[in-house]
């Protein structure tokens, strides 16, 4: 899975884009520092959230054949969306960064109290109930990651619609109450992922469509099934490979 970057500096030089692309690997940071042909030092921050990421990650496995390693890429993406749920809750409260990040540090290594303290969270601020996986689909991601169980195309395809079915809708219920506080939890990343930077380097930000979006206006976008997702995801990287 490639990501193309650009040089912002050339844009502002040269009033357009250069057709020279830097073709580099996902990170775990969201920080891509490179040079361009020009001398320009650039760094550019990816703006999606590691579950957006994460979710990609795993139907780009789907799409090489990779249907175990795709389990744990839905899987990985599912509990940095409660991660996520739990950043954009929080920030609605009058608790501080700091607070936060030390009751953080508790939880960050055990992925049942995360869900737990999500689960409480959820709760409280929308007062309701939230979906999570079912039993059976804990039983088989269980199986899978800790088992070694080899699942299926079909049997990956399924979970990965389930994560989607339990993504998906609270999204639309975070947008609709916090999305205020989710602009400042994406501020916060971009915050962080720029620290440390060169003076002498241009910083940008950059978006690009995912399966999983908190930036999509489609008013169908969150319709689609993971199958139709793959079928367009397979043609951007077709278009990829003839940049």
């Amino acid at each position: 899975m490639k990501l193309l970057i650009s040089c912002m500096k050339c844009f502002q030089e040269f009033g357009k884009p250069t057709d020279e692309l830097s073709r580099v690997e996902f990170c775990d940071d969201g920080r891509y520092e490179f040079t361009c042909s020009f001398g320009h030092e650039t760094l550019t921050v990816l703006q999606l959230q590691k579950f957006e990421v994460l979710f990609d990650i795993g139907a780009n496995a789907i799409l090489d054949g990779y249907y175990r390693e795709a389990v744990s890429s839905f899987t990985s993406s599912l509990e940095r969306f409660f991660e996520f749920c739990i950043k954009v809750l929080v920030e609605s409260t009058a608790v501080t960064e700091a607070a936060y990040i030390k009751t953080w540090k508790q939880v960050s290594n055990q992925s049942e109290r995360q869900l737990g303290a999500f689960l409480f969270l959820w709760l409280y601020s929308m007062g309701e109930v939230a979906d999570v996986l079912t039993n059976e689909q804990v039983s088989f991601r269980n199986d899978v990651i800790h088992k070694g169980k080899i699942p299926t195309k079909e049997e990956a395809l399924k979970y990965g619609n389930a994560v989607l079915e339990v993504i998906r809708p609270k999204i639309c219920s975070l947008k609709q109450k916090h999305q205020e506080e989710i602009h400042k939890v994406i501020f916060k990343h971009l915050r962080d992922s720029s620290k440390p930077s060169h003076e002498n380097k241009q910083v940008a930000t950059m978006y690009i469509p995912t399966i999983i979006s908190l930036g999509s206006g489609e008013s169908d976008y969150d319709k689609k099934s993971l199958e139709d997702c793959l079928h367009k995801l397979n043609g951007r990287r077709l278009c990829m490979k003839n940049l």
